[in-house]
């Protein structure tokens, strides 16, 4: 072993593998060895079968790291029926979402209600209606949007509560 081990080592370096993946690849070399050892007759044909079994192994180690190669997902491009909802789940959704439609409905104020519509239809970056509740801090204020944006959640939970 310690007579063959540099040509092992050197062919496989030669194929470019990783440090861990040439390790792997040159204990299995030592370990197919030990498997054909009473099988070999030539003691002068044994660097010659080292070098072609390296050879083997450290090309199938390269194929299976290049299967296994991790890749950002966020790289990868969006398919749109890959992340599909089942029926069951968009089902449920809708019927959450249409509830809770329902109880923006019954707010009282109609500024909250736009701002709450606007907020449900995903715009819920905007800012409150224009012509929505307005706080001592002014209509710019972002604490008093923040401000306004819990009073309404809270009156929406309450309301999602009540029996209908």
């Amino acid at each position: 072993m310690d007579r063959h081990l540099p040509v092992v080592n050197a062919v496989a370096r030669s194929y470019g593998l990783s440090a861990p993946d040439r390790e792997d690849a040159v204990q299995t070399v030592w370990l197919t060895l030990n498997q054909h050892l009473p099988r070999l007759r030539s003691p002068e044909l044994l660097r010659a079968w080292l070098r072609r079994v390296t050879r083997d192994v450290c090309g199938r180690q390269r194929r299976q790291s290049a299967r296994l190669r991790p890749v950002d997902p966020q790289s990868l491009p969006r398919d749109a029926s890959a992340g599909a909802p089942s029926p069951e789940s968009a089902y449920l959704r809708k019927e959450e979402r249409d509830e809770l439609r329902r109880a923006v409905l019954r707010l009282t104020d109609p500024g909250e209600r736009r701002a709450a519509l606007l907020y449900l239809d995903g715009n819920a970056g905007e800012p409150l209606a224009p012509d929505g509740p307005r706080s001592a801090d002014g209509p710019g204020n972002p604490r008093a949007a923040t401000n306004q944006r819990r009073r309404m959640l809270r009156r929406l939970r309450r309301l999602l509560e009540e029996p209908t």
